[in-house]
């Protein structure tokens, strides 16, 4: 499955006041630039839209399968992860947005999208921007001083990564991670846990925006089971956003904290890393799920 992560260079032309966790603020707005771009029927629900399957807004955010069942959408917003709130104009931004399978042959009416969200203000204050870089892998896509989106970029393919060997790895939750049991979100992220929530993850992804079933990703229960846990710590991340959709407030706390892991960790290395780049659990729109791992 292909895959590519375009870095999104941000300046503040006004002050921009935005909270500590920004996801739900770029989120928020991408989707509504996007389907003001997009849209061309008006209407408030995708789901009786007679041409929801031809949409880009409504295949990248009211993601629909061929049985007009909501499913899994096909990119992860990372954003900025700074605790910074208040940005002079002038200021630096950087965020990340990670594309899935089909949804990469969107790429210039996303690039397009943020520089109107620019245009519109963001944050409390409606403070505008202006995008002045998008790159990828060191591939300039789209500069400010050119105004052309470059589509010959090489995409990477989620299912290769590199040969490497462990006995020892950290692994860093630094963004709210949610994972259920039982229909409750865990206070502990445990390994057999965190390897079951990838595979679903990659599954989904799989299924719906690459056309094809997830390849073989088969995991020895009875190895991982032999992992031992070294140390853990988590704190939980308590955090509510409104819905538009829903006309309410949707709790999408989680927690953020490290685990530390000793055993024969080379065969569920693949998987891991994996994960590192699709995330995992709920909210992964807001950036969510984002683990990093220390080898």
């Amino acid at each position: 499955m292909n895959y590519s992560i375009f870095n999104f260079s941000l300046i503040a032309l006004d002050p921009l006041q935005l909270p500590y966790y920004k996801g739900s603020t770029f989120r928020g707005s991408f989707g509504r630039t996007l389907k003001k771009i997009a849209c061309v029927t008006g209407l408030s629900d995708c789901e009786n839209c007679l041409l929801r399957h031809q949409c880009a807004y409504a295949y990248i955010f009211e993601t629909f399968n061929q049985r007009d069942e909501r499913v899994v959408r096909p990119f992860v917003l990372e954003p900025p992860l700074t605790e910074q709130r208040y940005f002079p104009p002038g200021s630096n931004l950087s965020l990340n947005l990670i594309l899935f399978g089909r949804v990469l042959q969107y790429l210039p009416i996303l690039v397009y999208t943020f520089k109107e969200m620019g245009k519109q203000g963001i944050g409390t204050n409606r403070g505008k921007f202006e995008l002045s870089k998008v790159s990828t892998s060191r591939y300039i896509v789209f500069d400010r001083d050119e105004q052309i989106v470059h589509t010959d970029f090489k995409p990477q393919n989620l299912f290769v990564t590199p040969v490497q060997s462990a006995e020892h790895l950290r692994i860093h939750f630094v963004t709210p991670t949610a994972l259920k049991n039982d229909g409750k979100i865990k206070d502990e992220i445990g390994f057999l846990m965190l390897l079951r929530a990838i595979r679903r993850r990659i599954k989904s992804l799989s299924v719906y925006h690459n056309n094809q079933s997830m390849p073989d990703l088969e995991i020895d229960f009875e190895v991982a089971k032999k992992i031992i846990i070294r140390s853990s710590s988590f704190a939980p991340f308590r955090w509510k956003r409104y819905s538009n959709r829903q006309k309410q407030k949707i709790d999408f706390s989680g927690v953020i904290g490290m685990l530390e892991l000793e055993g024969d960790l080379t065969p569920f290395l693949p998987l891991l890393r994996m994960g590192e780049i699709t995330h995992i659990g709920r909210g992964t729109v807001y950036g969510m799920g984002k683990y990093v791992i220390e080898t």
